[in-house]
Order: C-alpha cells, then sequence, then structure tokens
C-alpha cells in the first residue's frame, strides 16, 4: 500500500519559517488529502517495499 504525502509551509508563534510534512494513513486517496489541506501544491507518495517505504 501506498501512503500520501503533503507538505506546505507555516510560521510559529515567533515568525520562523517552517515546514509541515503531513503522512496519511495508507489507503487515502490523493482527493480525500486535497479535501483536508486544498492550498498545498506538494503531494508525494511513499510506496512501501518490505519494512521500508521509498519516496516517489
Amino acid at each position: 500500500m501506498t501512503r500520501r504525502v503533503i507538505e506546505h509551509k507555516a510560521f510559529s508563534h515567533d515568525r520562523e519559517e517552517l515546514l509541515v510534512v503531513t503522512v496519511f494513513e495508507e489507503g487515502v486517496s490523493k482527493q480525500e488529502a486535497r479535501k483536508e489541506n486544498p492550498y498545498t501544491k506538494r503531494h508525494g507518495v511513499l510506496v512501501q517495499y518490505g519494512d521500508r517505504y521509498d519516496w516517489r
């Protein structure tokens, strides 16, 4: 199974720039991930190979 990954930038209370990475559970479609955060442009997929995941 694959896992969807989205990235976006945010700012902390101290105005520091943060990179927020959200990894969804297995089986979540790209449309469901977009509903969670519709403004994110960077979508990726983690593909499982045995006991490890590979970034695609």
